[in-house]
């Protein structure tokens, strides 16, 4: 599912329409509709034939059980849309576990996707998320969260539950690449117990 989330998301960022793929993959545009909405598993030759009609390579990379940031957001998105915060906020957190446990390489690997727009403050979250990871390790920063500038002057703090809460997060806790975003996650929840 991963490889067709994949796939569809670097088509829309590539601008060409499904159509303008399919034609220049051979693939029939039913076909890669499906592929990209789950309903047919791709060939590995279908594969390539779309990625290269699209313009990306596949690198393989051990991810040991991690997602990539924009599977998590995807995830996180799809939860709080559903009113599912607590189950957001924990899926938020355990990206910052698995980016805190890789090596830099596979840190930068895992964020190098620019994720699907989503009507979230939790991409701003990520993003900065991704930028305190990536600079632990003197990694490079992709350019699309330097670029996720967020909304620093409405501080949004996640809600956690089902009822939502007042603001409560120390400012002083918080760190500079959250704030600049204007979110409130506390420097010390970013480490699961």
């Amino acid at each position: 599912m991963s490889l067709t989330d994949s796939l569809r998301r670097a088509r829309k960022r590539s601008g060409a329409s499904l159509r303008s793929v399919a034609a220049r993959s051979g693939v029939g545009a039913s076909n890669l509709s499906a592929i990209e909405n789950g309903r047919r598993d791709p060939t590995s030759s279908t594969v390539d034939r779309l990625s290269s009609a699209i313009g990306i390579e596949w690198v393989p990379v051990a991810t040991q059980g991690r997602a990539s940031a924009a599977r998590a957001l995807e995830d996180i998105a799809r939860a709080e849309a559903e009113g599912q915060f607590a189950q957001a906020y924990r899926r938020f957190i355990q990206l910052a576990d698995d980016l805190a446990s890789a090596d830099a390489v596979t840190r930068v690997l895992l964020s190098a996707e620019k994720p699907e727009e989503v009507p979230s403050r939790w991409v701003d979250a990520v993003a900065a998320l991704l930028e305190v990871r990536l600079r632990e390790v003197s990694a490079p920063v992709p350019s699309w969260v330097i670029e996720q500038g967020g909304h620093p002057d409405a501080l949004w703090e996640p809600q956690r539950g089902t009822r939502p809460i007042a603001l409560t997060a120390d400012l002083g806790q918080v760190l500079p690449e959250f704030v600049r975003r204007g979110v409130a996650i506390e420097q010390g929840e970013l480490v699961s117990v």
